[in-house]
């Protein structure tokens, strides 16, 4: 039997959320989109979601004494929180969420029984990555795409966890449930150098976690350098552009020296590795060497290289 597919784009938006993973907690978009399905670092349907959140698997709120990670942001001490719901509100407002999405609340995907068997049988966790995009007009659907990350931001005297998202024309959206703020690079570069936009701090600070609730931070247990997270952000703008990162131009000059192991090429490799934000460097290798291959050739070059 010759077989095809088809692909469809759902929209939908994202709300906050924290997945317990072992008592690890670790702060999350939820992506749900108008057909009533919901990404939860597995995509789920409705029934499904409230089984994620009875379970205590994602979860709006994190005891007092925890720490939060962020992704590609930091971890943080929790001191104290007011938290805005319980186990059965907050699937009533992630519900609400879809229904303003879908306000006929039609076409809602349920996963039938043999899908769920067919997904144990094959081995299959469905987590697509959601993609961030723009409505340049309305007329014809006009969007572009971008990519974006967690930051803190100081805004009218009130610090806020928000998503920062640059779209291929170089604006810049910055996103919280309190407000929605359109930049061009060029002012977002100047929140990064006045420090309006952070990563870390030296002394306890209030942060509003979007809709979830009101949060003390005590304390830093690491943080990504503000100055690195600027060149992220840069590189996603490369990357989006379809241009090569810094990543890219890093890789290619690490399998140039294997080729070459010339002075030259290992100062060429110094000088692209240097340029990759500190954060990032762990993912030119692979879950096991990371960067430390890069690190001995440019920094012990007289080590040999394990095989």
């Amino acid at each position: 039997m010759q077989r095809i597919r088809r692909k469809k784009e759902i929209e939908g938006t994202t709300v906050p959320g924290i997945i317990n993973n072992g008592g690890h907690y670790f702060y999350i978009n939820v992506d749900i989109y108008e057909d009533g399905m919901s990404n939860c670092w597995e995509l789920v349907d409705l029934k499904g979601l409230k089984v994620k959140i009875n379970s205590g698997w994602l979860t709006p709120t994190v005891p007092t004494g925890e720490t939060l990670s962020v992704h590609g942001l930091g971890e943080y001490k929790i001191e104290s929180a007011i938290w805005n719901f319980n186990k059965k509100t907050y699937y009533q407002f992630i519900e609400n969420r879809i229904k303003i999405l879908n306000p006929e609340f039609k076409n809602i995907y349920t996963i039938t029984k043999s899908e769920k068997k067919l997904f144990e049988t094959r081995k299959i966790l469905h987590s697509p990555t959601a993609v961030d995009f723009y409505v340049v007009r309305e007329m014809f659907y006009e969007t572009i795409e971008g990519k974006g990350y967690f930051i803190f931001m100081r805004y009218n005297e009130t610090n806020y966890l928000v998503n920062l998202v640059i779209y291929e024309n170089g604006l810049v959206g910055i996103y919280n449930s309190s407000f929605e703020k359109i930049y061009q690079l060029e002012e977002v570069v100047e929140l990064f150098n006045n420090r309006i936009l952070f990563t870390e701090f030296n002394h306890p600070i209030e942060v509003f976690i979007s809709e979830l609730g009101q949060v003390t931070f005590s304390e830093v247990l690491y943080a990504s350098n503000l100055d690195e997270k600027l060149k992220e952000l840069l590189d996603m703008y490369t990357e989006i552009k379809g241009d090569k990162t810094t990543l890219e131009i890093c890789r290619e000059a690490y399998f140039n020296y294997l080729a070459n192991p010339s002075e030259f090429n290992r100062a060429y490799l110094k000088e692209k590795y240097e340029l990759v934000p500190e954060h990032e460097r762990m993912y030119l290798g692979d879950m096991d060497s990371k960067d430390l291959d890069y690190q001995r050739i440019i920094y012990r070059s007289k080590e040999k290289r394990e095989v």
